[in-house]
């Protein structure tokens, strides 16, 4: 199965890099003072992927464009390398 090395590097203060954070991995939401709360996706929730360590993630090849569209948003240096894998993600 054909698929990308994605790594990143974010050079930001701690709120820019909770933003992309937030729209990457999505996060726990709450209303009411804490009485209800909700799952927000983000990126990653939508698209299969393997996170491999902190700024590391495999995904399948149609995908690269909208991960590094939304990395190139918040100002994060990419380096993307084509993968073989022998199993699904």
């Amino acid at each position: 199965m054909q698929a990308k090395l994605v790594c990143y590097a974010l050079k930001a203060n701690a709120s820019q890099r909770t933003k992309l954070h937030r729209e990457l991995y999505g996060y726990e939401d709450s209303s009411n003072h804490g009485r209800y709360s909700y799952r927000r996706k983000g990126l990653l929730d939508k698209i299969r992927n393997k996170r491999v360590t902190d700024a590391v993630i495999i995904i399948e090849s149609h995908d690269t464009k909208k991960l590094i569209n939304l990395l190139k948003k918040h100002g994060a240096k990419t380096h993307v390398f084509d993968i073989i894998l022998k199993k699904d993600l």
